[in-house]
């Protein structure tokens, strides 16, 4: 069996590292923002959890992937900033249940599915957090052959 992640965190990044919000970019990260970040809107996807599901025949994953989508303001935070760039994230990463974001001679990608979609918002003294966390699990099949 081989490991497909360093190729799923390729295509997550070349899917998600072009996103657009209000005229600018979203920066994207692997695992964690920097701690140099200044308040503002970020994406960072990892997390990347395999789970055996092989058969006698095949080699198969199910791999799962978390994106979260992070807004730092001062004082106010009406969340649309956070919902519209989700929402992009979804149309790229989720686009039907047939998406195949891995198509490589090694590693396929059988089915998606969205397995978790929370929403979090708290606030400190001086600024106001609203995330939304996406857990996308890819039904991978590996041709080992």
């Amino acid at each position: 069996m081989l490991s497909s992640n360093l190729a799923l965190r390729k295509r997550y990044f070349a899917e998600l590292s072009n996103i657009v919000y209000d005229s600018v970019q979203v920066p994207v990260f692997f695992s964690m923002l920097p701690t140099s970040i200044a308040p503002g809107l970020y994406i960072t996807f990892g997390q990347i959890r395999n789970v055996d599901d092989s058969n006698k025949s095949a080699s198969v994953t199910k791999t799962s992937v978390t994106v979260s989508v992070y807004t730092n303001s001062l004082k106010y935070n009406d969340g649309v900033a956070v919902e519209a760039v989700a929402n992009e994230v979804l149309n790229r990463i989720y686009k039907n249940p047939q998406f195949k974001i891995l198509t490589d001679s090694f590693f396929q990608v059988i089915g998606t599915e969205l397995t978790g979609d929370m929403t979090n918002d708290y606030s400190t003294n001086q600024n106001v957090y609203i995330d939304r966390i996406l857990i996308f699990e890819h039904t991978i099949f590996q041709n080992v052959s």
